[in-house]
């Protein structure tokens, strides 16, 4: 009976058949605990994330007490003083969107040419040296995310910024990041930035503290006027540049602006910079290396900067809102 073909074969097929069913069972195991497991990964990165209506309704409180801004010394805790978009400079306006995102009015959230640029650059050098973050993006990280930068923050950043163009208009967005923004020494938007450095509101900012304010956005916690005058006037030229080949300001006002030694709260004035000095200045490289601006950063600013800011200069309106 042993010897039995027959009996043979039908025991050969049977333990196959078994083998068959248990990876056919292993098979559909493996399938569930993927699917469990890309769903609960959907499921954080969406459902963690404010909706819609959750980011309409989002409306960042003031704190703090500006009455710091009477002392010498940067406040010890967070300061935030809410202003409406209308009564935020113009100038401040167009000086952060032509140096921080200058596409802002045309794309959806994503500049999608410097994403590639910045993709290869990065690839090439094997280090971070050029990010591609919008202001949309900047406003998602800024108000709803951590800093970090990690993978999963940068996806979250993706799907929080398609939300952000889908629930808000243009203008509310550049409000919401005027007034959320980091600005250094725990600064947080324009008006509390305005107060500190200047001491008067960023409704009354003049072209050369616009473009200084604008300069220090890059890294903040670097450029501090205070404590690095010389390297926020290089990065202030830049704005300033920029603004001038988007034809936003006049030659003239170039000119004087780039002259125009910014006077600092709490400082007396300081003395006109000599004629050599301006011009060093205002002969800046023209090439894209470092941020994305056609006004080429000093090589000697480009160590420091580790945030992803600076576009191309394109367009922007004739008029903000």
């Amino acid at each position: 009976m042993a010897d039995d073909p027959v009996l043979f074969e039908e025991q050969t097929s049977g333990s196959a058949r078994r083998w068959q069913k248990v990876w056919c069972n292993r098979a559909v195991l493996s399938v569930a605990i993927v699917t469990v497991l890309i769903a609960l990964f959907f499921i954080l990165l969406f459902c963690t994330l404010p909706s819609k209506e959750e980011i309409r309704s989002y409306q960042p409180a003031s704190v703090g007490s500006d009455q710091v801004f009477n002392s010498s010394q940067p406040p010890a805790e967070l300061v935030r003083i809410w202003k409406p978009l209308r009564q935020i400079s113009p100038l401040l306006q167009q000086a952060v969107i032509i140096s921080e995102d200058d596409t802002f009015y045309q794309h959806r959230g994503f500049n999608w040419p410097m994403v590639r640029e910045a993709l290869s650059v990065n690839w090439q050098r094997k280090y971070y040296a050029r990010g591609a973050s919008t202001l949309t993006m900047q406003l998602a990280r800024s108000a709803f995310l951590y800093k970090e930068k990690t993978l999963w923050r940068k996806l979250r950043e993706v799907v929080l910024t398609r939300r952000l163009e889908n629930s808000l208009s243009k203008p509310r967005i550049l409000e919401l990041y005027l007034n959320v923004v980091d600005w250094g020494d725990q600064l947080a938007g324009a008006e509390a930035a305005s107060r500190f450095y200047f001491g008067h509101s960023a409704a009354q900012l003049s072209l050369e503290e616009a473009t200084l304010l604008a300069a220090l956005l890059p890294n903040p916690h670097y450029f501090n006027p205070y404590k690095r005058m010389d390297s926020c006037r290089k990065m202030q030229q830049r704005v300033i540049q920029l603004l001038l080949q988007a034809k936003k300001i006049t030659p003239e006002q170039a000119v004087a602006a780039r002259h125009t030694v910014v006077r600092l709260r709490g400082q007396a004035p300081a003395p006109e910079p000599p004629a050599s000095d301006i011009d060093l200045l205002e002969m800046l490289p023209a090439d894209t290396t470092g941020l994305r601006s056609s006004a080429r950063m000093p090589d000697d600013l480009l160590q420091i900067i580790t945030d992803d800011s600076g576009r191309n200069a394109q367009s922007l309106p004739d008029s903000l809102p």
